[in-house]
């Protein structure tokens, strides 16, 4: 049991009990640079040695020694892996696989139902955002054996609305950020549900990013954030569960192994044991903690850049062009490849966004600007779809 805090509740004093790690990994299929003039087939519009390059990287530097240092230090933590992510893993590196599967069957991992190309679908079309969360459940299962419970959508794009349809899937959780504008009624660090009934989890996004943006940095009046530090942090936060959500590729690749990232990891279970506070899965959540209300998201939210809306992806005309072309697409009959078009970060590259969100959009960025970003789209658009 954590310590006792001052905030009441219906009466009752409330204390910090566990902490939820949540992690999503994927990285995308990424367009070769292309001219018009290229005359070339639409299964050769990709990026082959870029998407092996980056994703080799990351996997020795990040998603390997990261799930490794999880597993060994005893943490629950829950995945989401698009399905873009489980076939570069495959195909380029099966040992991250390889993994990941001795984490979920430790009993310590979740893993966790999501779009399969990683898509805007849930905004524009929802038989294909359907299609797309059945074939990336069918992946997991195939892949490890595993059944999901929750839900999380793309880059945690949320409303009301979706949460339905996540409920009508069968999925008994989702989770989502905490805006600014949702935690000003409800703290984020308790269970809520949505207006259909499903359990919904808001992330904590400052104490979430305090670990993957502020780490390493020694401008930052936190710096160094030590595991006695960040776990002392928690427990002096009013609520039950701590949300911490975030990329995988922070350990190891955003804060590199000399930063001290995974000596972070391996000291948080003693300060967590010390102050009373455990590690849970999502799926978990419900168990232990009862709903402190029901929150209602009418407008579309996410976790992306500094708007947290749709803005990361609609934000200027190239990106509203592109996503245009995307939906009229007459693609004859090339599903996947269409799909693999789907993948958000294709649009996110074409972002101008502000000098806040500038290094999030170089993460895994291949192209020198946004407008190159647009053209190479545009031509693999071209190459694909009737024009």
């Amino acid at each position: 049991m954590g310590k006792i805090r001052n905030e009441n509740v219906g009466g009752l004093q409330i204390c910090m009990e566990n902490i939820i790690f949540y992690f999503e990994l994927h990285q995308p299929f990424r367009l070769r640079p292309l001219r018009m003039q290229d005359q070339i087939s639409p299964e050769q519009i990709f990026w082959e040695e870029k998407n092996q390059e980056i994703f080799k990287r990351i996997s020795e530097n990040a998603y390997i020694p990261a799930t490794k240092s999880f597993m060994e230090s005893g943490i629950h933590s829950t995945f989401s892996l698009s399905g873009t992510f489980i076939e570069q893993a495959l195909k380029y590196h099966p040992e991250t696989i390889d993994v990941i599967d001795d984490y979920v069957k430790s009993g310590l991992c979740e893993l966790m139902s999501e779009t399969y190309f990683h898509s805007l679908s849930s905004i524009w079309d929802e038989e294909e955002f359907v299609s797309q969360v059945d074939d990336q459940r069918k992946l997991i299962k195939d892949t490890f054996n595993y059944v999901p419970e929750s839900f999380r959508n793309t880059e945690l794009i949320y409303n009301n609305r979706i949460a339905e349809i996540a409920g009508n899937l069968g999925f008994k959780n989702i989770i989502t950020e905490g805006t600014d504008d949702v935690i000003k009624d409800h703290n984020p660090n308790y269970r809520y549900l949505a207006p259909s009934g499903i359990n919904l989890y808001m992330r904590n996004y400052s104490m979430s990013d305090n670990i993957s943006f502020r780490f390493s940095n020694d401008k930052w009046s936190g710096y160094p954030l030590t595991a006695e530090k960040f776990i002392k942090w928690v427990t002096e936060s009013p609520g039950d569960i701590m949300n911490l959500f975030m990329d995988y590729e922070t350990f190891g690749e955003h804060q590199k192994k000399e930063t001290g990232i995974f000596e972070f990891i391996k000291y948080l279970p003693k300060y967590m044991e010390e102050n009373g506070l455990t590690s849970i899965n999502v799926k978990e959540i419900s168990k232990h903690h009862k709903a402190m209300g029901t929150v209602s998201i009418d407008k579309t939210i996410s976790w992306a850049d500094t708007g947290r809306d749709l803005s990361a992806w609609l934000g200027n005309s190239m990106q509203k062009d592109a996503f245009e072309r995307l939906k009229s697409c007459n693609y004859n009959g090339n599903n996947k490849i269409w799909g693999y078009l789907q993948t958000s970060d294709l649009i996110y590259y074409m972002s101008m966004g502000n000098p806040e969100d500038f290094s999030v959009h170089q993460y895994f960025n291949p192209y020198r600007s946004p407008y190159l970003a647009f053209i190479y789209y545009m031509f693999a658009m071209d190459i694909l779809c009737k024009k």
